[in-house]
């Protein structure tokens, strides 16, 4: 079966009526009622905050301005909640503390219903399952989160450890399967380096998040592709896939700043770990498809999708004519009838057989509660009662949500989860209504999916060069889902039955070598696995040399493959042993010189660079001299990407190893912009006007030192996590010191 991307859309968006000389800046998409909102900064010294509106997150319509209130003058991130038929702007005009505007349509018009409430910019709200509401915002050193007593109140916050080591900002918090992800940027809007960030944790949004190694998650320092950042995430169509909408920089504007312009990309997750597809730039990308099931019913619900029953009993029952998969994702968009002698009674079907056989979730407007039921042969019983949020309003539109599949049944009440069934999963079947005739209920967008927590995330194509999860591969056989075993919180996927594989379908961008790797476990060392990718299939073993005693998982190079642009099956399948995987990365190569003399390019004050992004496998030599006795620091840099230079941002602000030379001690340390941890060292020491050579040579995950005519290094390290390609480079070279030009070889 060929691989081949359905619709399509291509990052940068060029929108209709973005704002000129600007663009669309730190972008925010609202999903109401099927359909998508989207809101961006305001351009300095303009009133007014702009919205588009889309179907499917890709064809975009512009609805104008939202609001023309004087405080919405130079609107900073205007983000829109809505809750119980209100929706709440928060935004902070020209970064002068936040206001709260409030409208009864996603459109407007929105109008200023508080004083200025302070607190930096970029505000962000999250309201809990237990509904407690939260903000988030900018701060130096690390996010702020305050509680909210009601939509127009902010408490005194505290500082929370989602920090990039510098100024933070752009923070949006979703809870998905009982995690918290806070996503977060910085550090300076115009810098190169400008990017993305995330945490999760398992007890409250308050509370301390664990920062994964797979950080940063967006960025890219492209002379034609840099500054992501400012980011949102969003629900898709499916109702299954998750999105992440944010603005790269380009060129500069009339009035000085670079013009941002909004790019989307696809948001998988596993376990704690979330990553990006991405970040895509210049090629088609696979849009999520539509549900199975879509339409709004309304009072005249089409034949076609739709079958009404009326019932002896005075009720009217609404089932679409075509069923549900095994495993499913249902909405339900609607507004309960207003009549003082009505019942208020209403139910979602799902997993409907027949009338005497279904489920179904019961809006009871008398006691205010949700239940959901099960009927079985006429019989009913009752799962589970929950009350509603305080102060709901029936008669303003909300959502109910059935997530049912292998893990069992969840209920969300406008997002929030209120009920969950782990004891049996519902069957396949048709979805629809049932009210007494009284209720008169309005009924709005309703889908069904045949995806279930994340199963479209297999299915998706994905771009390359990029990362994917063991977990998202379809699977060939009968490989063992593993939990519990990585260092991340993520699953894995084993490998140990003849034939057992992962297929992953691909979108290649450009034609070119790629470097091939896959992060596994300690055991799987000497093992064998076929790759097959363009037509062609490699036998490999993973090599036992690289793998350490310190980590139970290690990334290993499979070699470099020859990939042409378009979509592609890549197929990994197990020959011997055990392999129990975690991901594959594969990453665009160029071939490094037979010998080349490298003089790094000063690309500013503190680092210089020269060489290719795409460098795997190399050996480094040079001369250092001490010209005197000094306890200043030298530095070279290895395999360096996403490099970039800007006052307002960390000190080192590149990906990459420091070999730093320093009171008779070499240090190698492992950088991650604002992460920087020395993890290896050995001694060398210099006299004044001492001339010593020192050779490094990268094979793989490993590192070795060698001075002058030593065959012993006198330092050894092998990254569990390696950083497989990069660029060489300079870093704080003192006048103290002299360092010749580079010599590189193969």
């Amino acid at each position: 079966m060929e691989v081949a991307l359905g619709q399509t859309y291509q990052n940068p968006f060029v929108l209709d009526q973005e704002w000129e000389d600007y663009g669309i800046g730190d972008p925010y998409i609202l999903r109401f009622n099927g359909k998508y909102y989207l809101y961006c900064s305001t351009k300095d010294r303009r009133v007014g905050v702009k919205a588009w509106s889309s179907d499917d997150l890709v064809k975009w319509r512009y609805e104008g301005l939202v609001t023309e209130e004087p405080v919405s003058e130079g609107a900073y991130a205007p983000e829109v909640v809505y809750w119980n038929g209100a929706f709440y702007m928060y935004t902070s005009p020209a970064g002068k503390g936040h206001y709260v505007l409030q409208s009864d349509k996603p459109t407007g018009p929105f109008v200023k219903k508080t004083d200025n409430l302070g607190f930096t910019i970029d505000g962000s709200v999250f309201i809990d399952d237990d509904e407690k509401w939260y903000f988030t915002h900018a701060k130096f050193g690390g996010i702020m989160i305050s509680s909210m007593p009601n939509p127009f109140t902010i408490d005194a916050g505290k500082q929370l450890n989602a920090s990039l080591g510098h100024w933070t900002e752009g923070s949006m918090i979703i809870k998905r399967n009982g995690r918290y992800f806070i996503t977060y940027t910085g550090n300076h809007v115009f810098s190169k380096g400008y990017r993305v960030n995330y945490g999760v944790n398992h007890e409250s949004p308050v509370a301390a998040y664990t920062i994964p190694e797979n950080n940063p998650i967006l960025i890219s320092t492209a002379n034609d592709f840099n500054g992501l950042g400012h980011s949102a995430t969003v629900m898709g169509p499916n109702l299954d896939a998750y999105y992440i909408v944010y603005h790269n920089l380009i060129g500069r504007s009339a009035e000085g700043p670079p013009v941002r312009k909004m790019n989307l990309d696809r948001l998988v997750f596993n376990g704690d770990k979330m990553s990006v597809l991405g970040p895509t730039h210049g090629t088609p990308q696979e849009a999520t498809e539509m549900p199975e099931f879509r339409d709004e019913p309304g009072a005249a619900p089409s034949a076609d999708k739709w079958e009404k029953i009326s019932s002896t009993e005075g009720g009217e029952t609404l089932l679409s004519r075509i069923g549900t998969g095994s495993d499913y994702t249902v909405e339900y968009n609607f507004r309960v009838g207003e009549q003082d002698d009505a019942p208020n009674l209403l139910e979602t079907l799902f997993a409907y057989t027949d009338s005497e056989n279904y489920w179904a979730t019961r809006i009871n407007g008398a006691s205010m509660e949700l239940a959901l039921i099960k009927r079985v042969n006429g019989s009913e019983a009752v799962v589970s009662t929950k009350k509603l949020p305080q102060g709901t309003d029936l008669t303003k539109l909300h959502t109910i949500r059935v997530e049912t599949g292998m893990s069992g049944t969840m209920i969300y009440w406008d997002g929030l989860l209120k009920i969950e069934y782990s004891s049996e999963v519902a069957k396949a079947g048709s979805i629809g209504y049932l009210w007494p005739q009284e209720t008169k209920p309005g009924l709005h967008y309703t889908a069904f999916s045949n995806e279930f927590n994340g199963s479209s995330d297999r299915k998706v194509v994905k771009p390359l060069p990029g990362t994917m999860e063991a977990v998202h591969g379809i699977q060939e056989g009968h490989p063992g889902i593993v939990s519990g075993i990585t260092p991340d919180g993520s699953d894995a996927v084993s490998l140990s039955g003849n034939g057992e594989g992962l297929r992953y379908p691909v979108h290649i961008r450009q034609d070119g070598s790629y470097l091939l790797a896959v992060n596994v476990s300690k055991a799987s060392a000497g093992s064998t696995v076929l790759v097959e990718t363009n037509g062609a299939s490699k036998k490999i073993k993973l090599d036992s040399s690289f793998f350490t005693a310190d980590s139970e998982w290690t990334k290993i190079p499979l070699g470099v493959f020859e990939m042409r642009q378009g979509t592609q099956w890549l197929s990994l399948r197990h020959l011997k042993g055990e392999i129990t995987l975690r991901y594959v990365e594969v990453n665009l190569t160029v071939p490094v010189p037979e010998q080349s003399v490298v003089k790094p390019n000063q690309v500013g004050l503190v680092n210089r660079f020269g060489g290719e992004w795409g460098w795997a496998d190399y050996t480094v030599s040079f001369e250092m001299t001490m010209k005197k006795a000094t306890s200043d620091e030298a530095g070279i840099l290895l395999r360096t990407t996403n490099e970039s230079e800007f006052k307002d941002q960390v000190k080192d602000a590149f990906m990459g190893y420091e070999l730093a030379f320093h009171n008779g001690k070499v240090n190698l340390s492992r950088v991650s912009y604002e992460n920087a941890v020395e993890k290896a060292s050995g001694s060398l020491a210099f006299e004044p006007g001492q001339t010593r050579k020192v050779t490094v040579k990268l094979e793989g995950p490993t590192i070795a030192v060698f001075s002058d005519a030593s065959k012993e290094p006198l330092l050894r390290w092998t990254d569990p996590n390696a950083f497989l390609n990069g660029r060489i480079g300079l870093r704080g070279v003192s006048s103290d010191w002299e360092i010749s030009p580079l010599t590189v070889t193969r």
